[in-house]
């Protein structure tokens, strides 16, 4: 097998997103205009935001390929944390805001500081 692939494996998924994308909505339409009930505003409902969710990743789908510099490494690890706290504990949303961006600034700040 020769090193160069015909087929670009990011353009694929890219257009998988979209076709998926595409088959959601319309089965989305398909459901509110055929289906009656609660069951039919559901289905609508589900297959609407995958749509939308699936469009947005189709659009975003250069920019993923590459890493945020601006964005400090710690920032996806406090994310992830600060989700595990609020999943735990809901009352603590309010208080994780401030606390999470105080933590992310204060690590791109220490980032900064490193680089001089």
């Amino acid at each position: 097998m020769s090193g160069s692939d015909p087929f670009n494996v990011s353009d694929i998924r890219r257009l998988m997103a979209l076709l998926l994308s595409i088959t959601m909505l319309l089965l989305s339409l398909a459901a509110w205009w055929f289906m009656s009930g609660s069951s039919g505003q559901f289905a609508a409902a589900a297959c609407g935001r995958i749509g939308i969710v699936m469009a947005a990743l189709w659009l975003a789908w250069p920019s993923l390929k590459r890493p945020a510099k601006w964005l400090p490494a710690s920032a996806p690890v406090i994310g992830v944390i600060a989700l595990i706290v609020i999943a735990a504990q809901p009352r603590l949303i309010l208080p994780a805001i401030p606390i999470v961006g105080g933590l992310i600034t204060l690590s791109a700040l220490a980032r900064s500081f490193r680089r001089r």
